[in-house]
């Protein structure tokens, strides 16, 4: 705000800076008028008395002549002829009026900063500098800056007092909440941001985040509309396929679950996450198949000894028509966790109006691919089975062996 103002006064002093240097030189030149003019009525004064002496005419010529003489001595810019002129009225008022220029910049200039503080008012906010630096509040720890986080809680609530309707403000604050672990108090900072930020995915997450903390797990309605915004614009994000997971887990929905948990090993690259991710699928693939009666391919994926590969590439399994097409069901694992068992089934149907029960013949290809694109590319490893049918046989699980070898 200070550089604000600062801006405005050099600003000012840039419209009067001609006024000013022109000033004193009309001032000289108005003081040097009026100053002949005072002279002149002192020698028409002195005419006059003259001419009320009883002196011959010769005399009185004599003494007209000294004192028109004098009068020229000492101005001598005054003409012979202006003494015979009248004196103007006007020439008393020669100084105000050479500075009415002056004066209609000083004026000018002051309502150009009136002006600029008016729009500033309107389009800005006095008391945003007490703000500056919130942002900080995202990269401060709950352990280590607790105290530095209240302080936030506290300047940026009595700035949200005033400016209600900042939405970064309140984003701000819902942080410093959810850090601090005040879940209830942070739902209701986010919530306030997202009626400024309806499209921004960031608020969205966190709100869906403090509400899910503050009901101990639970998603009511809003928070499921929440989760199906943000996976609109991010489908494969882990954190929120993770609490709908755990929601389907809790409400005894085994096979959402599992569908759920498969989409999250799309993105997630920590061993740990994935390792208890797949135990996880593991033990609930035993209720979902219970539940629903999954008829599927068990295939048993490992690499060739004869040649190394990139722990770090991706392995795709899918089932796909025979000659290949849309995909009906992919699996996605890490090419470290080799080898490893996966099953296709509806559970990790690539659409839901395909399921793979609903294909009659299939091929099963498996691909190891070190740019992680489930797109064939040259250089994948690769193994593809011979056209498979899902029979009749309602608990019917079909078993392949697939060994993954580099081209020749």
């Amino acid at each position: 705000m200070l550089i604000f103002f600062l801006l405005a006064l050099i600003a000012l002093l840039f419209v009067l800076a001609p006024a000013l240097r022109l000033r004193p030189a009309s001032e000289q030149e108005s003081s040097a008028q009026l100053a002949a003019a005072e002279s002149r009525s002192w020698y028409e004064q002195r005419l006059q008395e003259l001419g009320e002496q009883e002196l011959d005419a010769a005399q009185k010529t004599e003494i007209a002549e000294e004192l028109a003489a004098v009068l020229l001595a000492e101005y001598p810019q005054t003409s012979p002829e202006s003494l015979d002129a009248p004196v103007s009225p006007a020439s008393e008022e020669t100084a105000g009026a050479l500075r009415r220029p002056a004066n209609v910049l000083l004026i000018g200039g002051v309502l150009l900063v009136l002006t600029a503080v008016t729009v500033y008012a309107q389009l800005g906010s006095f008391g945003a500098s007490k703000i500056q630096g919130a942002q900080v509040v995202l990269a401060l720890s709950p352990e280590q800056d607790a105290a530095e986080l209240q302080r936030w809680q506290a300047v940026l609530g009595e700035w949200l007092g005033d400016t209600p309707q900042d939405a970064q403000s309140w984003y701000l604050l819902g942080h410093a909440h959810l850090k601090l672990g005040e879940f209830a108090q942070a739902e209701k900072a986010f919530a306030e941001a997202h009626q400024f930020a309806r499209t921004d995915v960031s608020v969205k997450f966190y709100w869906l985040q403090a509400r899910y903390l503050n009901s101990q797990g639970l998603l009511d309605t809003r928070s499921r509309q929440l989760a199906d915004e943000i996976l609109a614009a991010d489908p494969n994000s882990p954190q929120v396929l993770e609490m709908l997971a755990v929601a389907a887990i809790s409400e005894g929905d085994a096979a959402a679950a599992v569908t759920l948990l498969n989409r999250t090993l799309n993105t997630e690259q920590r061993p740990e996450r994935v390792r208890t991710t797949v135990d996880a699928i593991a033990a609930l693939r035993s209720a979902a198949t219970a539940q629903a009666g999954q008829v599927g391919v068990r295939v048993q994926v490992q690499a060739t000894a004869e040649a190394e590969y990139d722990p770090m590439a991706s392995v795709f399994v899918l089932a796909r028509p025979v000659g290949g097409g849309m995909p009906f069901a992919v699996v996605r694992r890490p090419a470290w966790l080799l080898p490893f068992e996966v099953t296709l089934d509806d559970l990790v149907s690539m659409s839901a109006e395909r399921p793979l029960s609903q294909a009659q013949v299939f091929e099963v290809l498996v691909r190891l691919s070190s740019s992680g694109v489930a797109r064939g590319a040259e250089g994948d490893w690769q193994w593809l089975s011979s056209p498979l049918e899902l029979a009749d046989a309602e608990a019917a699980q079909l078993r392949l062996q697939a060994r993954i070898a580099p081209p020749k």
